[in-house]
C-alpha cells in the first residue's frame, strides 16, 4: 500500500470521529428538549429509553 492511502484513511477516520463527537450530543439534547416539552404540556407519548410503560387507555 502507498503511504498516501493510509494517511487518507487516518484523516478520514479523524474527520468522522470529530463529526460523531459533535453530532451525537446535539441529537441527544434535541431529544431531551422534546421530552421536556412533552412533559411540560402533560401529553403522554410513546415510551422511550428510560421511561416506564405507557398505561393502556
Amino acid at each position: 500500500m502507498d503511504r498516501m492511502d493510509i494517511s487518507s484513511m487516518i484523516m478520514g477516520a479523524a474527520v468522522a470521529s470529530v463529526m460523531w463527537i459533535g453530532f451525537v450530543p446535539w441529537a441527544r439534547l434535541k431529544r431531551l428538549r422534546e421530552l421536556e416539552a412533552r412533559d411540560a404540556t402533560g401529553r403522554s407519548g410513546p415510551g422511550g429509553a428510560g421511561e416506564g410503560p405507557t398505561p393502556a387507555p
